[in-house]
């Protein structure tokens, strides 16, 4: 923790050291590091800690003076919370009407959340899920974890107040009561959490982690740095040191081999993290330990002292550089994140946050600049020296930090493609549900813009040789006369003005050109064959929905992103099993599916999954003569796809629809033979 600025607690530079790791590990696993997929658990840390930190100065305070003293200990929290939580609202509300207008009303709902500290329950309110989000973090989704913290800074010293009434100081009694209100937590959290993507309620509700900072209040209660020994025996030191290592490598593997979508988190991982974290923290504030100087070096101690303003402004950095900056250099890419987020926390820190901890507000705002002067002598006299006051240090650094932040994160704007070479952006009020589309498609405009350059003195001889081929070549026909097209988010730009001006494009034209003259598409974003998102229908319902009118034609069925990533969450339900509830209810109806591929090399959506999926596909095409696998994932381009990695460009849609029809035109054609081969490439 910072140097107190008063006398509140003892000063231990090991826990310091504790911050450093764990809000680098967070930066770290936002930054894209590959080799840190659970580096979100670094909030778990802070939360362990936090409970520790809060309740040893409540319990010094009722030591020294038999009272918790709140309205001061909520004063110091303000002075050391608001202000750098403030700073960050207005410069993420001011820059986003430069980077990205659309949200703005959505981002202002977030910062007035965050402002009162309930961004965790609103998050959860909204039933959006804080890790399905293709388009990336938004610049204030890390909010939710200082709304934890500050509800628990809110009801725990009432709870402690009257646990110190009743007990009478008893503190092993206390510190008993207190860890099974721990174990209520955790056991909420693994009642809450379901295998799957929307764990937010076990993940972000206070109840169930509140756990983690009940067992760092305990700690205090066991372990209060002020009775530890400074002399002890060599074997105690030993095993203090050891217990201190042997938490670190726990710490550090959970982050390095675990990520957030694992079940074994909600079924006691964060738990192991919070007793880890305990047995640290225990090890870094005992006088006698080797543990606690080593993490108290300076670089870790500059660190963890700057650790609250580097978790503030490191969201908003990653957030607001569009996705098109240095993509092909991620290494420097994230070089360049990590130095502004230094230097705004660095700025942040010595300008606003350290002032008003200190002398808070209004001492802050007395601390002013003064420039010794002369005063013009008068005829025959001598100059006389007086002081000229000038602006409160605290207002012109505030400001200045508010122009260098703002002016920083929409710099990068200017690097976004020039208007009048933009493709067609979807519309803002596209979202998660239908599709889940990024709010920042500035690298796929701009790369559009450039296959268009490119392109452009090569259209009239490449549209003469389409000419010449489609005049040699009879256009495939199919003996589907009727086709259902069931489809998830992957298949909502088939059938969307947003990405096909011209509906000469759209997928149910294209298959009517190869003969279908009946065409119905069921498309939902975020669906899948099992789970339900918001309760919307699944896949199954979708096929049972056209069954039940009596539907006898072709099907098909471009499902799979979904189905892979959420086994890759948890799903009990595996993926022969998905394909077996579809095609059993289809009975013999021709039915054509298509395989998935994403851009993704890390999380559920990695195209690992996908590979996992097509090849149960396979599987499933050997047990069901009357289906087909169209080869998507073989054929896809990479330049096909926007800068999430699974949606595609307007060209890609394009694309995707004339080949998915060209597909089942070869899969089922008109003559009534079929392909022997599974596996279909047009």
């Amino acid at each position: 923790m910072p140097r107190p600025a008063g006398s509140e607690t003892r000063y231990v530079p090991g826990l310091d050291g504790v911050r450093a790791i764990a809000v680098a590990a967070v930066v770290g696993y936002h930054l894209g590091a590959p080799w840190l997929p659970g580096g979100l658990l670094g909030v778990g840390v802070f939360f362990t800690l936090s409970g520790y930190l809060i309740t040893t100065i409540l319990i010094t305070a009722w030591d020294r003076s038999g009272n918790l003293d709140l309205r001061h200990f909520w004063l110091r929290r303000a002075r050391r919370l608001l202000p750098a939580l403030i700073m960050v609202l207005i410069v993420v509300l001011v820059a986003t009407p430069v980077l990205d207008n659309d949200v703005l009303p959505e981002r202002g709902i977030e910062a007035l959340a965050a402002m009162f500290y309930v961004s965790n329950w609103v998050t959860i309110a909204s039933d959006v899920s804080y890790f399905q989000r293709f388009s990336g973090p938004g610049p204030l989704d890390h909010l939710w974890s200082l709304a934890v913290e500050e509800q628990f800074y809110l009801l725990w010293p009432l709870v402690l107040f009257v646990l110190l009434k009743r007990l009478h100081g008893r503190f092993d009694r206390m510190a008993q009561l207190t860890l099974g209100l721990a174990a209520v937590s955790f056991l909420s959290m693994l009642l809450l959490a379901t295998p799957g993507f929307d764990n937010s309620r076990a993940y972000q509700g206070t109840d169930a982690r509140a756990g983690g900072l009940l067992i760092g209040a305990a700690l205090a209660m066991m372990w209060p740095p002020a009775r530890q020994a400074n002399k002890v025996s060599a074997n105690r030191r030993l095993i203090v040191d050891l217990s201190g290592v042997a938490a670190l490598v726990i710490i550090i593997s959970m982050f390095v081999f675990t990520n957030e979508y694992s079940m074994w988190l909600y079924r006691g991982g964060i738990l192991l993290l919070s007793l880890a974290t305990a047995v640290l923290v225990a090890a870094a504030v005992h006088p006698a330990s080797v543990v606690g100087p080593v993490l108290g070096v300076l670089p870790l101690r500059w660190i963890g002292e700057r650790s609250y303003g580097i978790y503030l402004w490191h969201l908003p950095v990653v957030a607001f550089m569009p996705a098109a900056v240095l993509a092909t250099r991620p290494l420097v890419r994230a070089s360049v994140q990590l130095a502004l987020i230094i230097l705004l926390s660095a700025l942040s820190w010595a300008l606003l946050e350290n002032p008003i901890r200190r002398h808070g507000l209004f001492g802050a705002l007395g601390q002013r600049r003064y420039q010794v002067v002369m005063a013009p002598a008068e005829e025959g006299g001598d100059s006389t020296p007086f002081v000229r006051t000038r602006a409160p240090a605290l207002v012109s650094g505030s400001l200045a930090l508010l122009l260098i932040a703002t002016a920083s994160l929409t710099a990068t704007a200017a690097l976004r493609a020039p208007d009048n070479l933009r493709a067609e952006e979807p519309p803002a009020e596209i979202s998660l549900e239908a599709p889940p589309v990024p709010t920042d498609t500035a690298d796929a405009d701009q790369q559009q813009a450039e296959e268009s350059a490119l392109a452009a003195t090569q259209v009239a001889s490449h549209t003469a040789s389409l000419m010449k081929q489609q005049a040699k070549t009879p256009q495939l026909q199919t003996s589907c006369n009727q086709v259902v097209h069931v489809g998830d988010s992957t298949s909502v730009g088939l059938m969307s003005s947003a990405y096909q001006p011209d509906k000469k494009n759209w997928v149910d034209a294209q298959y009517r050109k190869v003969g279908a003259s009946d065409v119905q598409t069921d498309i939902s974003g975020a669906r899948s064959i099992v789970e339900r998102w918001h309760h919307l229908p699944n896949a199954q319902d979708a096929v049972r929905s056209e069954l039940d009118r009596g539907y006898q034609g072709c099907w098909v069925i471009a499902m799979g992103t979904n189905e892979a990533a959420n086994q890759a969450v948890g799903s009990p339900v595996s993926s022969n099993k998905r394909i077996d509830l579809i095609m059993k209810s289809l009975g013999d109806h021709p039915v054509l599916w298509l395989t998935a591929k994403t851009q993704k090399t890390r999380g559920p959506y990695a195209n690992r999954e996908m590979r996992k999926w097509n090849a149960a596909l396979l599987d499933g095409c050997r047990r069901y003569p009357n289906m087909r696998v169209y080869d998507w994932a073989g054929e896809v381009a990479d330049s096909w796809f926007i800068n999430d990695g699974i949606h595609f460009t307007t060209r890609g849609y394009a694309e995707r629809g004339k080949r998915i029809a060209e597909a089942l035109a070869t899969a089922f054609p008109k003559d009534g033979s079929r392909p022997s081969d599974c596996l279909i490439r047009p």
